[in-house]
């Protein structure tokens, strides 16, 4: 079995014969491939090729060069990750990696007061590296056009489960509320080629927990998928083709009718490493993610689950894994735990009570 492809010719052109393909794919397997996108945005092969090539340049710097821009001297969990560091199900994933999001002024100050949110500690600037300087245009484009897909994503996705799509919607439109900026988070990771004696994953089976995920990915494989009868299979890269699946958010609104699928990336077995970018498109952090009901959801999004669903889903990851009501709090927990390094330095059990490592 292979992804689903949805074309984004068609989502623009005929709405509605996307829409009934869109239900099907995340009824069914959570993943699809989104292709013919230069169809509609002329740049995107451009805007690919440059970010990929800016990607490539960075990683080639010694590791000291890297470190300028390490995490560590970020309290918002912006910057450059070595190979090892973060940490997937309590394991340490096998690449290296930038982390980035939206640059924001920080929300609360240092250290944050207990009266205010721990998440919002999560707003503030990016790292780029001054020695890699097309590295940030680059990825300021890249992000710009992630963003205007992602929105007329879940704007269809919205428009697919209810009659009421502004529940879904409203959750990632930072216009209404300026005090709540927009967090859409990225990575820009490389998965060198597996050194001897190195054991485990790129990055360790995990359901996003997101709003959608948008990976662009190099040739060179890696990326699996569990469908929802267990089976790992490959998403076997399409040239200029964005690989697209929901996240924990989706599957929260949706009443768990869109699944956040499973999916890990292998151990690079190539002799050149493998390159991605992922881009999570992402709620306010002080959204509150509704959960609806049945007489929410369209009738016919229903009686389509009940022909296509089967037992229940099979995943190497719990259910439930970053399920909250305020969508800042799983932000929060997420990124905490993967770096538990940056957490201790800056926050610590006794000014965070939710986050931090996780107990496995």
């Amino acid at each position: 079995m292979s992804l689903p492809v949805l074309s984004y010719a068609t989502a623009k052109a005929d709405p509605a014969a996307f829409i009934q393909q869109l239900q099907l794919a995340l009824l069914t397997t959570g993943f699809f491939y989104l292709s013919d996108v230069e169809q509609v945005v002329p740049e995107w092969q451009q805007a690919w090729d440059d970010a990929f090539r800016s990607s490539a340049e960075f990683f080639a710097h010694p590791l000291e060069t890297k470190k300028e821009i390490g995490m560590p001297a970020s309290r918002h969990f912006r910057g450059y990750s070595a190979y090892g560091v973060e940490v997937t199900q309590g394991k340490h994933d096998l690449r290296e990696q930038i982390d980035l999001g939206p640059d924001t002024e920080p929300a609360v100050d240092y250290p944050p007061p207990p009266e205010q949110p721990i998440e919002l500690c999560l707003y503030g600037p990016n790292q780029y590296p001054p020695f890699t300087p097309s590295l940030e245009p680059a990825i300021r484009k890249w992000r710009s056009l992630s963003e205007i897909i992602s929105q007329d994503l879940v704007s269809l996705m919205a428009q697919s489960l209810t009659p009421h799509p502004e529940l879904l919607t409203s959750l990632f439109d930072s216009t209404t509320n300026p005090s709540q900026p927009p967090y859409s988070r990225m990575k820009v990771v490389q998965y060198p080629p597996v050194r001897a004696g190195d054991e485990g994953l790129g990055v360790g089976a995990h359901r996003d927990g997101g709003g959608i995920t948008l990976l662009a990915q190099d040739q060179t494989g890696g990326l699996q998928v569990q469908l929802f009868d267990g089976q790992w299979i490959d998403a076997t890269p399409i040239p200029y083709a964005l690989v697209i699946n929901v996240g924990q958010v989706i599957e929260r609104v949706s009443n768990g009718l869109y699944a956040a699928t499973t999916h890990r990336v292998l151990p690079t077995r190539s002799s050149t490493p493998r390159l991605s970018i992922p881009f999570f498109f992402c709620p306010t952090l002080r959204s509150r993610v509704p959960v609806l009901s049945r007489s929410q959801i369209h009738p016919a999004l229903l009686a389509l689950a009940a022909k296509t669903e089967g037992k229940a889903v099979v995943s190497d990851v719990r259910d439930g894994d970053l399920h909250e009501e305020v969508f800042g709090r799983a932000a929060w927990r997420g990124i905490t735990r993967s770096h538990g390094d940056v957490w201790a330095k800056y926050y610590g059990r006794e000014v965070d009570p939710i986050g931090g490592p996780e107990q496995l």
